[in-house]
């Protein structure tokens, strides 16, 4: 199978690196295609097309029991890899050249840099490489056909000419398990003993719908209106009392403060959040882990203690679990065990996915082939909902038989699998790097799409943004249900089921690792991305191979921290495109960190206290990440050469205190820019921020003398941003008929949702006011506010 071959799929590796040459080789500019480069450049073309038909086709006939197949990919995989490295040297070459750095320790670095025939010769030792990959290749062909040919179909998992259609539905019902809902109903509104807070406990195998089940009690009308504090936590990573406090917590609504250890703080929070509530937790996909059974317990009784003391009569607890152990370690007086569902409701459920919003009526012939799909189910919901989604976007009943004879239904992990093989390659690494997080992990979906974009996994055509194009798989995954969403109240997250999450780690065993806790493990030496806890950290150093790393993620762990990465540590991770330090405790960061050329994604620690100089090096960077609350005292001037800077995530009010942000025109999201007359700093500077996002707050408009130096601004062409401030200065003397002109020019695109409009001292409204938003006839919602008299306004 694929995944056993090599790790994930390598063309989509080899169409990025293709991609990436051809780019350098139509640039008209001229700035690396002297010396040999451009001859260099097509015969890397020509290499990797080739090689990547190869590729192609020992993928898909591919055993992992041939280690033949499995050393030649691998050995492709690296070049390519390394090939990827080499032209994002040439390109970082050329950004800092552009950036025309001024300190002589850098002019030095950069003549030495561009002085010297190493990239070049680098290149050309891969192209020379790659070749003889390519001759190799030629018996490995011969070989792969041959055992295809005898292996037959029954041996080929993969199925082509498939044409996928989707779109994002929504779970409102759970099929099949009425009586289990009355049951449950009724005991979460029945009234309790007047000691303690009743347990109950929905058990069963993977995949059997005990997430779904709790999610539609949570949600029922009559269950919600018997509790007024409700709270839904999944268990992530290693269980620990302070890791188990902070996430009750944190669904109850409580904000736990950064760094907060105590676990005697956190329960008297929890005792004040609950006290005189009758209250309904959820603790969906526990597990016993590998503690004793008294351990285990004790734990549970101490962090549940101040909700079984304080919580009002009344109050439930529901466990979602595959273990009976975990039931009777926490006292459940409540079991629901369910079993695979009965032939009509998991037809039922299948058909509902399959064929979406088509009739089956109209598809006699696939009737008949999807009944006997679904009986190969063995009653698992899960099953049925992945099988049907991975074909209800094509109508050929000959694909629909070859999916009926996969023999993968035995087993639920084979079946999974096969929907995995059958995921558009694209989508294939976008979820499977998702195993380097743990179980039951809350996913962003804005977050996962930048490492995505930062790892080349996002391919653009006819000019979308990355971004869109990344929403766009993400929302792929979820239609197929490898992602699922969890709604509480007015927030919501994703998360991957744990028989999904097990399927990831599978496929992405040769690429992907996860160390969690101070337990010795064995990282394989193909692996390109890991996650670490932070009490893990230490034993990296010198006991493993970290050279191939492109994704480093410390996870946060309450129980350690770490203070320092050593400079020897960041040495080894010279090819990350991914660092995540958000886990570490650092208040200092090396100035090391800007050897790291390729970097892309940057989560800088939530401790730190001094932006990191250095940082202003990685001129490939995409995203930077300032914890929330984290001020720096300033920043260096040099920031402004990040020009392909995408997301700065941080307070927005912090971005005014960016030196030259306004050179960064790539920038999305939300910004807030302080007017001031120098050159830099003006409105004008704002006239090529045309991809921002977000909110744009522009504060200090009593500077502003004219309409026609308002309109430098062009506002009006910056048609993505949801929300725009313009304020005034209360303390400045601002002129009335001045603001008003200034006001005019200061139009914005008439898509922008919501204008906010403080301290402004004119006594008229502007003419935009009714031509572009008064007069809206898309119905969209456009607010105005400030400390001014509304009869100053025409709305």
């Amino acid at each position: 199978m694929v995944e056993a071959v090599a790790g994930w799929l390598v063309c989509p590796v080899i169409k990025l690196v293709v991609d990436k040459a051809k780019s350098f080789a139509d640039d008209r500019s001229g700035w690396l295609l002297g010396g040999g480069i451009r001859e260099a450049l097509d015969q890397l073309d020509g290499k990797l097309v080739q090689l990547r038909t190869v590729a192609a086709t020992v993928e898909r006939h591919g055993s992992k029991d041939n280690g033949d197949h499995r050393q030649w990919l691998q050995q492709l995989k690296d070049a390519v890899f390394e090939t990827d490295d080499i032209l994002d040297d040439f390109l970082y070459q050329r950004l800092q050249q552009e950036a025309r750095v001024s300190s002589p320790s850098l002019v030095k670095f950069a003549k030495r840099f561009f002085g010297s025939d190493e990239s070049l010769n680098k290149l050309k030792q891969m192209v020379k490489k790659l070749g003889e990959l390519s001759s190799s290749s030629k018996l490995l062909m011969k070989a792969t056909e041959l055992e295809a040919a005898a292996a037959g179909d029954s041996g080929h998992h993969h199925l082509e000419g498939r044409v996928f259609g989707w779109q994002l539905l929504e779970d409102d019902e759970v099929i099949g398990r009425d009586e289990e809902v009355r049951q449950m109903v009724s005991w979460l509104t029945a009234d309790s003993p007047s000691d303690g807070v009743a347990v109950a406990a929905i058990m069963g195998h993977g995949g059997m719908g005990k997430t779904m089940l709790a999610q539609l009690l949570f949600q029922h009308e009559t269950v919600t209106k018997s509790f007024d504090l409700t709270a839904w936590v999944q268990p992530v990573g290693t269980y620990s009392e302070v890791e188990l406090a902070k996430q009750i917590l944190q669904s109850l609504g409580v904000e736990v403060p950064i760094g907060t250890t105590s676990f005697a703080c956190l329960q008297d929070k929890m005792t004040d959040a609950v006290s005189s509530h009758k209250f309904l937790l959820v603790l969906d996909d526990v597990w016993n882990g590998a503690t004793s059974d008294f351990t285990y317990k004790e734990m549970w009784k101490k962090v549940l203690a101040p909700l079984t003391k304080s919580g009002n009569v009344g109050s439930k607890i529901v466990v979602t679990t595959r273990k009976k152990i975990v039931a009777d370690l926490l006292d459940a007086s409540k079991l629901i065990s369910l079993d695979g569902l009965q032939f009509n409701h998991i037809w039922t459920l299948f058909k509902k996915f399959a064929f979406c919003k088509d009739s089956p009526d109209m598809h006699p012939a696939l009737v008949a082939i999807g009944e006997e799909i679904a009986k190969k189910l063995k009653g698992l919901p899960l099953a049925a909902k992945v099988v049907a989604q991975m074909l209800k976007g094509n109508r050929d009943d000959r694909y629909w038989k070859k999916v009926l004879n996969m023999e993968v239904y035995d087993d639920v992990n084979k079946t999974l699998e096969l929907c995995y093989q059958n995921l558009p390659e694209h989508l294939q690494p976008c979820f499977a790097i998702c195993s380097i997080f743990p179980k039951n992990w809350r996913f962003k979906r804005n977050r996962l799409v930048k490492i995505w974009m930062a790892l080349g996994f996002i391919h653009t055509k006819g000019g979308n943004q990355l971004e869109d194009v990344g929403r766009d798989y993400f929302d792929q995954l979820v239609a197929r249900s490898f992602f699922h969403v969890h709604k509480e109240r007015r927030r919501s997250h994703y998360y991957i089921h744990d028989l999904m999450h097990d399927l990831a780690e599978n496929v992405s065993c040769y690429d992907c690792a996860r160390v969690e806790g101070d337990k010795a493990t064995d990282i394989p030496r193909t692996v390109r991305h890991l996650s670490v806890t932070s009490d893990a950290v230490v034993q990296l150093k010198g006991q493993h191979d970290l050279k191939r790393l492109r994704t480093f993620i410390i996870l946060e762990q309450s129980s350690s921290s770490l203070g320092q990465l050593s400079d020897d540590l960041l040495k080894e991770l010279k090819g990350l495109r991914v660092l995540d330090l958000y886990g570490c405790d650092m208040t200092d960061l090396s100035d090391k960190i800007g050897q790291l050329i390729h970097l892309r994604y940057l989560v800088l620690c939530k401790t730190i206290t001094r932006f990191p100089q250095s940082v202003t090096k990685l001129f490939h960077l995409q995203t930077l990440k300032v914890p929330k609350k984290r001020h720096f005292d300033k920043f260096p001037k040099e920031i402004k050469n990040l020009r392909y800077l995408r997301h700065l995530d941080m307070d927005s009010a912090g971005t005014s205190q960016v030196p030259g942000i306004t050179q960064l025109v790539n920038l999305q999201g939300s910004i807030e820019f302080h007017v001031k007359k120098e050159k830099g700093n003006n409105l004008e500077s704002l006239n090529d921020m045309n991809n921002l996002r977000g909110k744009l707050h522009i504060k200090n408009l009593d500077v502003v003398e004219s309409k026609q130096e308002a309109c430098k601004a062009g506002l009006n062409k910056k048609q993505s941003i949801k929300v725009l401030e313009l304020e005034w200065n209360s303390t400045g003397r601002s002129v009335p008929s001045v603001d008003a002109e200034v006001l005019e020019g200061l139009e914005p695109h008439p898509q922008v949702e919501e204008v906010h409009i403080r301290r402004y001292h004119g006594y008229t409204s502007p003419c935009w006011l009714d031509t572009s938003f008064r007069k809206d006839k898309s119905g969209r919602s456009c607010l105005l506010s400030g400390s001014f008299p509304a009869s100053k306004f025409c709305i």
